[in-house]
């Protein structure tokens, strides 16, 4: 597992460019922000960019990290656990929040995101983003928090016809009986949850559809997902080991645009509204991105083979692929993608071999 550091050149550099893409950043300092799920790969690069905010900025941002695993979060955080902003949280997020906390903003990124998970763990699967969501957007309306984010998913927009780029408003079909589609019929709960409670309660509560982000803190010993899998075989002098066909095409996005995207949502997005994060410019069929991944590398001498799945849990969605995603709604935010594919996966590689 990557530990957030400094001085790992990759994640320093990061951090400076998501900063430069974030004119809205002062907004966050000297507030009070709680992360579910924080060692998880996307939540605990937000985390890295506000502990960064304050060792270079002293941005006073109290920082509440909800967690289960207290091992995986030190393995994580190191010695930024002992920082005086830094509040450790050891808790499921199926659980109240502790009402003598003061909060400005709650994150809601706890959720098995892992195909891996759905045949083996339906259940829990579901229920961070449908009870856990409950539980948060309770607290929220008791104490009036000046905003929430809750990380949605691609995987809501089930199958849509068309070649036409999906939108925030386009709705597709999707088994919610198939075990590898209950995630993202949970993801639509969640997301239903979220309005339901903008309109009745007029909670700052925005909706961030995150499609297909790969970053250097993906677990890549564990994780199932393709990107995962990929940088996992190059950090380990692997081939490439393709386990589908590798038609389906995917808006692959680095985690410094979906940073930037993220908290663009949170300090600036509508109120009760989602908005797609993912990066149209690249998208490229899961075959495609093995091809350039063993290019990128070629220094290693690596390459692409195919191999049958074997595990038995792993139940992915079944839908049909579809076109690429329309971030027009984003982008009228201020927010760009920035980082290519080669670029990504160059810094990703590098960072974890660091």
């Amino acid at each position: 597992m990557l530990k957030i550091n400094f001085n790992n050149p990759i994640i320093r550099n990061d951090m400076l460019e998501i900063n430069e893409n974030l004119p809205e950043r002062e907004m966050l300092y000297g507030k009070s922000i709680y992360i579910s799920g924080a060692s998880g790969m996307i939540a605990s690069y937000l985390i890295a960019y506000l502990i960064w905010l304050n060792e270079k900025f002293r941005a006073n941002i109290q920082i509440y990290a909800g967690i289960r695993n207290k091992e995986k979060a030190i393995n994580r955080f190191g010695e930024y656990l002992k920082k005086e902003y830094f509040h450790l949280l050891q808790s499921d997020v199926l659980e109240d929040l502790p009402d003598e906390l003061y909060l400005d903003y709650i994150i809601h990124a706890a959720s098995l995101a892992s195909p891996q998970y759905y045949g083996k763990q339906p259940v829990e699967t579901m229920l961070p983003n449908t009870i856990g969501t409950v539980k948060l957007l309770e607290y929220a309306k008791k104490h009036s928090i000046k905003g929430f984010l809750f990380f949605s998913s691609g995987a809501i927009y089930g199958s849509i016809k068309g070649d036409t780029p999906i939108a925030e408003h386009h709705i597709g079909v999707m088994d919610f009986l198939t075990t590898g589609n209950m995630y993202g019929e949970s993801k639509r709960c969640g997301e239903a949850l979220c309005r339901a409670y903008a309109i009745e309660y007029a909670l700052p509560v925005k909706i961030a559809r995150i499609i297909y982000t790969y970053s250097p803190t993906a677990d890549i010993d564990n994780d199932a997902r393709v990107f995962s899998e990929f940088a996992g075989n190059i950090v380990k002098n692997q081939d490439i080991v393709l386990k589908s066909t590798g038609q389906a095409k995917r808006p692959f996005c680095y985690i410094t645009d979906t940073i930037t995207g993220l908290l663009k949502v949170l300090l600036i997005g509508n109120s009760g509204e989602a908005y797609n994060i993912a990066n149209s410019d690249e998208f490229v069929s899961i075959y495609e991105l093995a091809k350039i991944l063993e290019k990128l590398f070629s220094y290693k001498k690596l390459k692409v083979i195919k191999r049958e799945r074997e595990d038995s849990g792993y139940s992915s969605s079944l839908v049909e692929s579809n076109p690429t995603v329309n971030v027009e709604k984003l982008r009228q935010l201020g927010w760009n993608s920035n980082v290519s594919i080669e670029e990504g996966f160059q810094r990703m590689i590098n960072a974890i071999e660091f």
